[in-house]
């Protein structure tokens, strides 16, 4: 069973790193896409807001697809979606039509994630769902490498249209490995049984299992620790991905003047630095879970430090090795951000996990949205036509992702306090908490009751059991 689950796993895995890929090619295209398009920054980040916009929007729905469907055919449909999508990008000669195109992209990605979890679900057993999840998540970085120099590379050879189509057709293509009928998960009877009985199907109808759906969003949302988590998620996600995604390339190379193979190579430091610390805070975090949380107060600290480097850099122009050590800090956020996902498991009751874990994952979505738009606006509104915004148009237009990632860090702190406040009195009380917490000046002990109240208990938080 060993090698069949990792082959089962590692085909569904292969749709996550094509996604990805997906997700970001505009990373090193925005220039050619501005050019191909005649579009200001302001549409071109439409790309990608729509994009990701759409993409957490579809978190819910794809899981009842997953569901209703099964993981294969709900990776199935994403596959296709994303290489006709993509290959529609290729070929279409006006912005409207490539919006669209963009759009449907985002909902084949939103498809993705999520089955490649379920499988790893269902092919192994619980003890080793961290370490697949660790895994999935490398096959992504391997995925936003690809969409770096190789992308780059072809782009200059090759030019937009037949880039973009091979990328499509290998997706169109990798389709072929999912059309053979699924054989049962072995550990798959386990998890229906609690879903069922999380949801209540079979013996309610659609009217009462949408309430109850509701009513563990609500629940999952009212939770401190969940709260956290999305906090957490919305604060060293966001800032990395949207200079990652979009506007790192075009910051670099016009902004900067900096030539395409060197701004590549910085956009690929990011990722290479996102790499690394996915395997070392994945497994940081897994020994000492006590520094999950500080972990990620200081690495929104940083982000916000290096946001703030690139604006008020004297003249504008921050030299090679000092972006260089400014990207890599901002690699940190990727990697921190699993500590929500952490948060999100501890602090909620099974049968909630899921509903939580896709709250969380909409807080750094959230916020990357809100981030792109308002770089692209703020650069057409300094430089209104320019058809190259300048260092200057970017600092300002830098200055929303600072504040926001500022915005960011002020909420974490408040609900770290809070759920501090809640597990000290769960403590008190004999209830078992992921691990124990001690002290420290800061703490708000006092708080305790509203935060009980504001997660609908009147004592203290769930805990996953």
């Amino acid at each position: 069973m060993g090698s069949r689950s990792f082959l089962v796993w590692a085909v569904g895995a292969g749709v996550y790193l094509l996604a990805v890929f997906h997700r970001t090619s505009l990373g090193v295209a925005g220039p050619q896409a501005q050019q191909r398009f005649a579009i200001s920054p302001a549409q071109l980040a439409t790309f990608v807001t729509l994009q990701l916009a759409l993409y957490a929007l579809m978190q819910v729905p794809a899981g009842v697809l997953v569901d209703r469907f099964g993981p294969r055919r709900v990776l199935l449909a994403s596959t296709l979606t994303l290489g006709i999508a993509q290959i529609c990008f290729a070929l279409v000669p006006n912005y409207p039509l490539a919006l669209l195109a963009r759009g449907v992209l985002g909902c084949g990605d939103a498809l993705a994630y999520l089955s490649v979890l379920r499988l790893a679900a269902g092919w192994f057993p619980a003890k080793r769902y961290s370490m697949l999840t660790a895994l999935t998540g490398l096959f992504g970085v391997t995925g936003n490498v690809i969409a770096t120099l190789p992308m780059t590379a072809l782009l200059r050879d090759y030019g937009w249209t037949p880039t973009f189509l091979v990328a499509g057709g290998l997706s169109v293509a990798y389709a072929a490995l999912l059309l053979k009928p699924a054989a049962a998960a072995p550990y798959q009877g386990a998890n229906a049984v609690v879903t069922a009985q999380a949801a209540g199907r079979g013996s309610v109808g659609v009217p009462e299992q949408r309430r109850r759906v509701l009513l563990e969003v609500r629940r999952a949302w009212r939770e401190p620790g969940g709260r956290l988590g999305f906090w957490v998620h919305f604060s060293t996600m966001s800032g990395p991905t949207t200079f990652g995604v979009l506007w790192g390339f075009p910051y670099l190379s016009q902004g900067l003047g900096l030539s395409s193979s060197t701004s590549s190579s910085l956009v690929l430091v990011l990722v290479v630095g996102q790499l690394i610390g996915s395997l070392t805070v994945g497994t940081l975090i897994g020994r000492r879970p006590s520094i999950r949380t500080p972990l990620a107060f200081g690495v929104t600290i940083t982000c916000l430090v290096s946001w703030l480097t690139l604006i008020l850099w004297p003249g504008g122009h921050p030299p090679v090795p000092v972006l260089v050590v400014v990207i890599l800090a901002l690699a940190c956020g990727g990697p921190a951000s699993m500590v929500a996902f952490m948060l999100a498991r501890d602090y909620n009751p099974r049968h909630r996990i899921s509903t939580a874990t896709g709250l969380v994952n909409t807080g750094g979505f959230i916020a990357i949205v809100i981030e792109v738009l308002a770089v692209g606006l703020i650069l057409d509104i300094v430089e209104p036509g320019a058809a190259q915004p300048s260092a200057t148009a970017f600092r300002w237009a830098f200055s929303a992702v600072a504040l926001l990632t500022a915005w960011g860090l002020f909420r974490l702190t408040v609900w770290w306090i809070r759920v501090r406040a809640a597990v000290f009195a769960a403590q008190a009380a004999g209830k078992p908490m992921p691990f124990a917490m001690r002290r420290h000046r800061f703490d708000l002990v006092q708080e305790a009751t509203a935060v009980a109240e504001a997660s609908g208990d009147s004592s203290a938080p769930d805990v996953a059991q």
